[in-house]
């Protein structure tokens, strides 16, 4: 995408999100994509690192908690296009960055409540696609079956409704689908409602990913658990396995 094509999607989006969310729900949006623009430059970032078996699942156990959704899966900047002409908000708009994220080859699950958007989560399934949707540079054996997931966003109004679990259901069964066996991601060590989505597919945590970044300087240094790896949900600050 052009500097001009991502400057007119980020007003579209501005207006947008004036339009239907007002005036302060923008303001909220933007010193957030200002925190996301000074991350990319500047960031001190500690995560857990998790990796998921790709097993039969049933897909009752996750449903969300609402009355009616529709899924839709878009591996590329055309199955966008097609979806947006179906009248489903362009999740290209919400996410100014999606339109590259597709380019890259990365695969957008996006659930919708009516024709509005709710919840959109990512995966990637190789080397190029997973560098936009987990920036971290923790290894991933895309060679042995193992993919990528990450780039979860539920829109505030829907949060709380179960979408985070059942989207993730959703990725793990494609993914087991075309083969794969398992799939890694990183969780914030803070994000706890994430790791409690997570918990409910049993995921092991192998390790915590430490990131810094200045300018053009990074450094990754990846560090064992204090017991080693874990089931379920992280350890516990005191060190003991929760």
């Amino acid at each position: 995408m052009s500097h001009t094509s991502t400057t007119t999607m980020l007003f579209r989006r501005a207006f947008r999100l004036l339009k239907k969310e007002g005036p302060l729900y923008l303001l909220n949006r933007l010193f957030a994509f200002v925190r996301y623009l000074w991350g990319r430059w500047f960031a001190h970032r500690t995560v857990y690192l998790y990796e998921h078996s790709l097993v039969s699942r049933d897909r009752g156990q996750f449903l969300p908690r609402m009355d009616s959704w529709e899924l839709r899966v878009m591996a590329s900047n055309d199955d966008a296009d097609r979806i947006a002409a179906e009248g489903f908000e362009d999740c290209r708009e919400a996410f100014v960055f999606a339109h590259r994220s597709l380019d890259a080859g990365a695969v957008a699950f996006c659930v919708y409540a009516g024709k509005e958007l709710a919840h959109v989560g990512w995966l990637a399934v190789d080397a190029r696609g997973k560098k936009v949707v987990d920036r971290f540079p923790f290894n991933v054996a895309f060679e042995n079956g193992q993919a990528c997931t990450g780039g979860t966003y539920t829109i505030p109004k829907y949060r709380g409704l179960g979408l985070m679990p059942y989207g993730y259901f959703e990725r793990f069964e494609y993914l087991r689908a075309r083969g794969f066996t398992s799939t890694r991601n990183s969780v914030a060590v803070d994000n706890v409602s994430s790791h409690r989505a997570h918990a409910k597919f049993n995921p092991t945590i192998y390790g915590i990913g430490r990131y810094r970044k200045f300018l053009w300087w990074t450094d990754w240094r990846t560090e064992e658990l204090p017991d080693g790896p874990c089931k379920g949900m992280p350890p516990s600050p005191s060190g003991g396995h929760t």
